[in-house]
Order: C-alpha cells, then sequence, then structure tokens
C-alpha cells in the first residue's frame, strides 16, 4: 500500500509544475483582457482573443519542434 501511495505522490509532484504554470499563463492572459477592457470593453475580447491565438501557435510550434 506505501508503494503505491509514493507512486502517486511523485506524479502529482510530476504534474503540479506544469498545472501552476499553465495556471498563471491564463491568470495573465485574464489580467491583460481585463485591463484592455477597462479602458475600452471590445479592446478586452480583442486583447484576450490574440494572447490565446498566441499561446495556441507557441504550444504548436513546441509540440512540432519537440516531436
Amino acid at each position: 500500500m506505501m508503494k503505491l501511495l509514493a507512486a502517486a505522490v511523485r506524479t502529482i509532484a510530476g504534474v503540479v509544475p506544469g498545472l501552476v504554470r499553465d495556471l498563471a499563463g491564463l491568470c495573465g492572459v485574464g489580467l491583460v483582457s481585463y485591463g484592455a477592457w477597462m479602458i475600452y470593453p471590445p479592446a478586452g475580447f480583442i486583447a484576450g482573443g490574440i494572447l490565446l491565438i498566441v499561446g495556441a501557435l507557441l504550444i504548436a510550434l513546441g509540440n512540432r519542434a519537440a516531436g
């Protein structure tokens, strides 16, 4: 039972840094979008969409280069 618990803890410890990085990125996109929205509401949607598109492109390029 302890080996199973230790394996589960190692797996979770390996996944958490990636989740924290992704969460921080999404929070950053949200804050930039909200700041743009405070200046001019449609700009918030435009800024958020552009940031998400750029993020998706960077992920796709990173996966293509790695694989």
